[in-house]
């Protein structure tokens, strides 16, 4: 079961030719939906175009904000960042809803084989959409377990990347040695296992956010919008997830 609607795309970023901003709605299971917000370009599709999907942090949930007076649907990250890395991958962004039986997802829904199966679907959706695109899921704090759990369990997927997470989102194992990972940390959140470490090597990468500024180093979130800050580094973060996703290279630290 599916249904659109429109959502209105921030001006100041991209022009309004260049992306669209709509509402998917899915039956992911019997009687239960999903929703995904969807950032996409204007133009055709190519032959090795990239589609990310977004997993929220917190419970999982979207935002409704009003920045300039119009109300505008934010999840897992702010729309003008969808809109950066959709125009630095040359495809399509998408955030992704808790399922409808639970609007509120915890930890242990997030290992759950019936969040699997709502994953599952939204991938599967992409892939009738854009069927050449290499397709990656982007988690953000504790929609990176999500994140994890999906390349651990979905053998269609292309990697995941990791911002703010946990060690045991990292060190899930992916389904398939062709899968990629990359993880964005604050610094003091990067005191890795020497386990962890050993595993960085090879098919998982890790880049460690610098801020000398706050003594207390560490990833804060605004709920109301429901997306991570990196203290003033947020583009420089989409910057480098587009990049490694595009070439598979990404700096040790972003500074």
């Amino acid at each position: 079961m599916t249904a659109t609607a429109v959502v209105p795309a921030a001006p100041e970023t991209v022009p309004a030719e260049a992306l669209r901003e709509r509402v998917q709605v899915l039956e992911s299971r019997p009687g239960v939906r999903e929703v995904l917000l969807v950032t996409s370009g204007g133009l055709p599709p190519a032959d090795d175009e990239h589609a990310v999907i977004v997993l929220s942090v917190g419970g999982g949930g979207f935002a409704v904000t009003c920045p300039d007076g119009v109300p505008r649907v934010q999840g897992g990250l702010p729309l003008s960042q969808r809109e950066r890395l959709a125009t630095s991958i040359g495809g399509p962004v998408m955030a992704l809803s808790p399922p409808s039986d639970k609007p509120v997802m915890d930890r242990e829904w997030r290992m759950s084989e019936r969040h699997v199966v709502d994953l599952q679907a939204a991938v599967d959706w992409v892939k009738t959409q854009w069927p050449l695109a290499k397709t990656w899921v982007l988690g953000v704090n504790n929609g990176a377990l999500s994140a994890a759990v999906a390349t651990a369990s979905i053998g269609d997927l292309a990697g995941a990347i990791l911002l703010a997470c946990s060690d045991e989102a990292f060190d899930q194992p992916q389904k398939s040695d062709q899968m990629r990972m990359l993880a964005v940390r604050y610094r003091r959140d990067a005191s890795l296992t020497c386990a962890t470490v050993a595993r960085t090597w090879g098919r998982k990468t890790l880049v460690t956010v610098h801020d000398e500024r706050a003594q207390h180093a560490e990833s804060t979130y605004s709920e109301a919008a429901n997306r991570p800050r990196f203290s003033g580094k947020d583009f420089q973060v989409v910057d480098v997830v587009a990049r490694w996703i595009l070439t598979g290279m990404a700096p040790d630290a972003i500074r």
